[in-house]
Formats: structure tokens, C-alpha cells, sequence
């Protein structure tokens, strides 16, 4: 299997995203992961080049290396030997070395991934259709690789990959529900020793069995359920210049008034005579952030399909596609944060332990 990889990046075709591959179950083998994948993968790229000396540069996920998920042990022995012998490039998240090479080398990654998460950095992935070779499964168990198109993707969808790549490294995504609880470190150097004091939530590491602080290797100690928060972007001109978060049991007001989150810095002398004290107002109403409307001229809603549509003294819901335009260049939008790494809290609002929730309300 390794004959379809190469250490010489000079000498590859393709750039190999190992993680997204070897766990894609459609590519056939058996198990949650299995290199039989990366196998059929090298044959696809060989027919689609014409060529039997085509080699893949890879690039895996150091949790694919951490954890044994093979049906055959000596797979998963391979790829440890194949990471002491550089055989592949082994990083704790392959995408941005990927996604690096990719625009050094212009060679395309295969993956089934689109790098939601990485568009601010890699702004040139937007509209290509040369940079990703998905593989798709074909009859009789063969493998295909085809150029697909990374489309532009939406504020909000950015944020949510963010945080859906960050649970991955932590091995947490298929246990979110143990973030809805705040975690310490029981080492007071720490600096998520005490997040209630110091208002810094973080998220632990969990390996088998244990969940931990991965900056002192000690176990986590539960300080009671966190508070469910929205996170809010200020877009001024198209660009991200500021974010804050709503709180349950929170009233956030918007505008020009002090007190409340101020949007002066982004006005100038002729828009800043169209924003009220308090424009707007913003808070969670069960599982909703909802705004209300208090300016003299009111707060134009755009959809996802671009409609607009002025909201004045009343409420409406703020969602996750929906733009909220102050004034013309400047909006407000949702960040699709669900588990946000780190969020400001209240010591207030964060009480003693309680019973884990049976299920985790997300925003």
C-alpha cells in the first residue's frame, strides 16, 4: 500500500488527505478505517493519470495515528511505522498543512473534504476547480477520482466547521455532550485552572477513557453545566471587525449608547445620524436568538436568498442564514458557533454542579 506514497513532495501527483480517506466507509473495507481505501485510491489516481508510477504526498490526523480503528492490527501498525520512517507527514490537523502545500505546490488534495473551516486563509480554495479530487465508489467495488468544484461558502458555515474541526483534534465531537459543563484544570498554574474566575472557557482532550487537560496531563474537574450562549459577528464593509456573545437571561443592546455593545468605531458622520442609542436589542428565547427593533428606522432582515425585509419596533427571529443590517455596510450576523473553545461567562451565571442535561440545546 505504501507503494502509492512518496516522502518527495517533487515527486508526487497528488497531495493525500490519509484521515478523510482511510475513514470514508463508501470506498469499500471493512472497519472505521481501513488503508484497503488509500489502496483503491492509488489505483484511481494512476487510471485517471495514465500512468503506474503516480504517487500521493500524505498527510494524516495525528488522532488516526493515536487510535487503533482497524479490523487488522498490522494496518494500524503500518502507519505508526510509516510515521517513524517519514513515510507521511503526521500533523495535529492535517488540513492546514494540506492546504499550505496545495498552494506551494499547486498540486490538488485528495479528499472528500471542502475546507469550510479554512476559506479566510486559503481564500483562493473559493470557486476552484482544480484544488480537490474527491474520490467516489463505483460499481464492483472501484474507486474514481474526480476535479469537483469547492463552492463559496456562507459566514456562518465557516464558524460551525471551525468548531466541528476543533472537537475533532479533542476528540470530543462524539461527545458534545460534555460540553454543555465547564471543565478546570486541577493544576492552579493552569490557565483553565478556574474558568469561572477568570471567564475562559476551554475544551479538554478525551483519550481512552479519560477527559484531561492535554497542557498538564491531569484529569478535569466538572465546575457545573455552562451557559448556553449565542455568538454575534459586526461586519462592516464585508469584513469581520468585532464579535460578542448573548448569554442566557441576557438582554444585549445594540446601537450608540454606552452600556450596551457599541457600534460607533464602524460609523461614520453620515451613517452614525441613522443608528439610534439603542438600535436594537438581542437575546435567547428558549432555543432562539431573536432580535427587537427599537431604532427611529428600523433594521432591514436579509435572508439567505437575499430577500430583504425592514423589521421596525417589533421582534423576529435572528438565524444562522439571516444578515442584520444596521445601516448599509454595516450588518450583524450569526457566527454558527455551537461550542465556542473559548466564551466570556459570568461567575453569576455559572452556579454550582448539577446533573449532566439529557440533551444538549445548540445554536
Amino acid at each position: 500500500m505504501s507503494d502509492f506514497l512518496t516522502a518527495d513532495i517533487d515527486r508526487a501527483d497528488a497531495l493525500i488527505d490519509l484521515s478523510n480517506v482511510v475513514l470514508e466507509r463508501s470506498l469499500g473495507g471493512s472497519g472505521a478505517a481501513d488503508l484497503l481505501r488509500l489502496e483503491r485510491v492509488g489505483r484511481a489516481l494512476s487510471a485517471l493519470y495514465g500512468s503506474s508510477e503516480t504517487r500521493m504526498y500524505g498527510v494524516a490526523d495525528e488522532s488516526l495515528i493515536r487510535r487503533n480503528l482497524y479490523a487488522d492490527v498490522r494496518q494500524f501498525r503500518a502507519l505508526r511505522r510509516w510515521r517513524a520512517e517519514r513515510v507521511i507527514h503526521v500533523a495535529p490537523d492535517a488540513d492546514p498543512v494540506l492546504l499550505e502545500l496545495a498552494d506551494q505546490t499547486g498540486l490538488p488534495i485528495i479528499t472528500g473534504d471542502r475546507f469550510r473551516n479554512h476559506r479566510d486563509d486559503f481564500p483562493w480554495l473559493d470557486g476552484s476547480d482544480d484544488a480537490v479530487l474527491e474520490p467516489r465508489a463505483g460499481a464492483g467495488g472501484g474507486v474514481s477520482l474526480s476535479h469537483v468544484v469547492v463552492h463559496p461558502v456562507l459566514d456562518w458555515e465557516v464558524s460551525r466547521a471551525e468548531e466541528s474541526d476543533l472537537l475533532k483534534q479533542k476528540g470530543v465531537r462524539a461527545r458534545q455532550g460534555l460540553l454543555t459543563r465547564i471543565w478546570g484544570c486541577p493544576e492552579p498554574r493552569c490557565p483553565w485552572h478556574d474558568p469561572l474566575r477568570t471567564g475562559l472557557m476551554f475544551v479538554p482532550r478525551w483519550y481512552r477513557d479519560r477527559l484531561y487537560c492535554d497542557l498538564h496531563d491531569l484529569d478535569v474537574v466538572d465546575l457545573g453545566p455552562r451557559p448556553r450562549a449565542a455568538q454575534v459577528k459586526v461586519i462592516s464593509n464585508g469584513a469581520e471587525v468585532a464579535r460578542f456573545p448573548v448569554r442566557a437571561g441576557e438582554r444585549v443592546k445594540v446601537g450608540r449608547s454606552p452600556g450596551g455593545f457599541v457600534l460607533t468605531p464602524w460609523l461614520s458622520a453620515a451613517t452614525r445620524l441613522k443608528v439610534s442609542r439603542e438600535h436594537l436589542a438581542l437575546e435567547l428565547a428558549g432555543d432562539r436568538l431573536v432580535f427587537t427593533d427599537s431604532s427611529r428606522n428600523g433594521t432591514t432582515v436579509v435572508n439567505a436568498e437575499g430577500i430583504r425585509r425592514k423589521v421596525h419596533r417589533t421582534s423576529a427571529p435572528f438565524g444562522y442564514k439571516s444578515r442584520l443590517e444596521v445601516v448599509p455596510g454595516l450588518e450583524l450576523i450569526r457566527s454558527g458557533r455551537r461550542y465556542p473553545s473559548e466564551l466570556q461567562i459570568d461567575r453569576a451565571v455559572a452556579t454550582a454542579a448539577e446533573p449532566p442535561p439529557e440533551a444538549t440545546v445548540s445554536y
